[in-house]
């Protein structure tokens, strides 16, 4: 635990500058750093204490959705609008929605900043980096699992993280934009976890299946940045008006990168199967 706290909290930490900056990049590797940490305490979920275990999650889960709004803009900018002009008829509305999305991640950067900026994160940083560092976790967790050589105990977590993305990518065919999201943090837990204790096994053995969950991930990601897409589509239109040139480019570009997507399904359907199927190198 400590030596993923540490890991994670200088991959955060190291990010800042560029983050500040208005770097896309350090932007996204502040968020991966918050997401990694909370999928490695959701793994460890049946060993530490809850309440403990509670205020880390909740802190680590604000500061990423303060740069939530960044990233996305950024990926409506380069990952589906960009191909989406160089092959749609030109038109000025296209300008037009690259403008006004250029114009909300200007705000988003500052309230990104602020973020950064603000009593909460040093807080934050300072008191989960006290909580590794002082082994805080164990106070009041479940000490006689907490004593046990983590080579038995990861077997253990990551069954349970490999049960529940199992769970998940059940019906996949039918399954709504909300539950396929919900997929893909299950999955992306996993690949984090899998991640943490692969230096526990032979690399020849982790390293196909963690290829695997990477694989799933772009597949799902792909179609998850459609769906907040829409949600970012929405709000450039107040309730009750009706929408304009600026929103109707961004329906097109979104209904574009449907098409591009739709053809993607069977693919994704047999590389979960494959997944579901694989035998964990985790078991002995």
């Amino acid at each position: 635990m400590q030596r993923i706290g540490r890991i994670c909290l200088d991959h955060l930490v190291r990010n800042e500058d560029a983050a500040l900056a208005g770097n896309a990049e350090g932007t996204h590797q502040m968020r991966v750093a918050v997401r990694r940490l909370r999928a490695i305490l959701s793994a460890f979920a049946p060993l530490l204490p809850t309440e403990q275990r509670r205020w880390a999650s909740r802190e680590l889960e604000w500061f990423a959705d303060a740069l939530g709004d960044v990233r996305n803009l950024d990926v409506f900018a380069t990952t589906l609008l960009q191909p989406a002009r160089a092959q749609l008829p030109p038109a000025s509305e296209f300008e037009r929605l690259a403008l006004t999305l250029a114009a909300q991640r200007r705000q988003a950067q500052e309230a990104a900043v602020a973020a950064i900026l603000s009593p909460r994160y040093t807080d934050a940083v300072l008191g989960l980096l006290h909580w590794f560092e002082g082994s805080g976790w164990r106070a009041g967790g479940n000490t006689g699992e907490l004593d046990r050589p983590i080579r038995d105990i990861a077997p253990e977590l990551l069954e349970r993280c490999f049960y529940k993305a199992g769970r998940r990518a059940r019906r996949f065919a039918r399954q709504s934009a909300v539950q396929r999201h919900d997929l893909r943090i299950a999955l992306k837990k996993l690949r984090y976890a899998a991640e943490a204790f692969a230096g526990l096994y032979h690399a020849a053995e982790v390293q196909p299946f963690i290829q695997r969950l990477k694989r799933l991930q772009d597949d799902l990601g792909d179609l998850n940045d459609v769906r907040v897409g829409l949600d970012i589509v929405a709000a450039m239109t107040e309730p009750g008006r009706r929408m304009t040139g600026v929103g109707l480019a961004g329906r097109r570009v979104l209904a574009w990168n449907k098409r591009r997507l739709a053809g993607h399904e069977a693919q994704i359907r047999a590389h979960l199967d494959d997944l579901v199927h694989a035998t964990p190198f985790w078991w002995p």
